[in-house]
């Protein structure tokens, strides 16, 4: 039997199979997700380009601001779901009890 320590009570359990990627991955990468880091970046600069030069693609103010807005909300999903739980192990919801009481829930990977 392996010793355990009694005050760590909740296991720590890889996302998305992060750990067992890290350990099949060479050496030299020091980016461990580049596909994620990618659109890490990839949204939030786009929609501050598509702002920058809003005048110079179209005359359409309603065009642009959905553009942005589209950007914008596809940043804050995959921050959400998919980069957030990836790089740092963050998770979060919303549980709403029988009384009616909203409660968010936060988990961070251990380190």
């Amino acid at each position: 039997s392996l010793p355990q320590d009694s005050s760590d009570d909740i296991e720590d359990v890889s996302l998305f199979d992060a750990d067992d990627d890290l350990s099949r991955r060479s050496k030299k990468s020091k980016i461990r997700h580049p596909v994620a880091s990618f659109f890490h970046l990839f949204f939030r600069v786009s929609a501050i380009v598509v702002y920058l030069l809003c005048e110079l693609l179209t005359s359409s103010f309603i065009a642009c601001m959905v553009t942005i807005i589209l950007l914008l909300s596809c940043d804050f999903w995959a921050v959400k779901n998919v980069t957030g739980r990836l790089m740092v192990g963050l998770r979060w919801w919303n549980q709403v009890d029988d009384d009616g009481r909203s409660h968010w829930i936060f988990e961070a990977r251990k380190v």
